[in-house]
């Protein structure tokens, strides 16, 4: 069996939205905005699969890998727009009302997210993301664990 048949139909759809918008941009299709707003909804899409296949059941080890590579991918698109945009000294107004700021959080937020899954986060720092996020305990599965023992 090759991979691409064990991976669930949400990181394929990930993977063939990030295909698309890596082509839109060559070809030059749409513009800056048009493609922040492609890469926002291929986040969307993400944090979907991830939801399904890493936060409520315990991840594979394909769930991983998939979860890495897109993720890896998103922060590189979000990294070449930032890049860009600062370039350019500015983001047009637009009528999603998306900001410099908006790119810059949304960023940082897929680095706290790889360090989560895949790098060496600080427990405190750890903690602290949860907090903020869902002001919720660390982890959803110790969270969920505890809720079924008291029923």
């Amino acid at each position: 069996m090759i991979a691409a048949e064990l991976e669930s139909p949400r990181w394929q759809a990930v993977g063939l939205v990030l295909d698309q918008n890596a082509r839109d941009l060559q070809a030059g299709r749409y513009g800056r905005i048009p493609e922040i707003v492609s890469w926002f909804k291929a986040i969307d899409l993400f944090r979907q699969a991830e939801l399904e296949r890493m936060i409520e059941r315990k991840p594979t080890p394909v769930d991983r890998r998939c979860h890495k590579t897109w993720l890896a991918a998103l922060i590189a698109e979000g990294e070449r727009l930032l890049t860009d945009v600062r370039r350019s000294a500015s983001l047009p107004r637009n009528t999603a009302g998306i900001k410099l700021s908006d790119l810059e959080a949304t960023v940082e937020e897929l680095y706290d997210t790889h360090a989560e899954w895949h790098g060496s986060l600080k427990p405190n720092r750890r903690a602290a993301i949860f907090r903020q996020l869902f002001d919720a305990p660390e982890s959803w599965r110790e969270e969920r664990a505890r809720l079924s023992r008291t029923r």
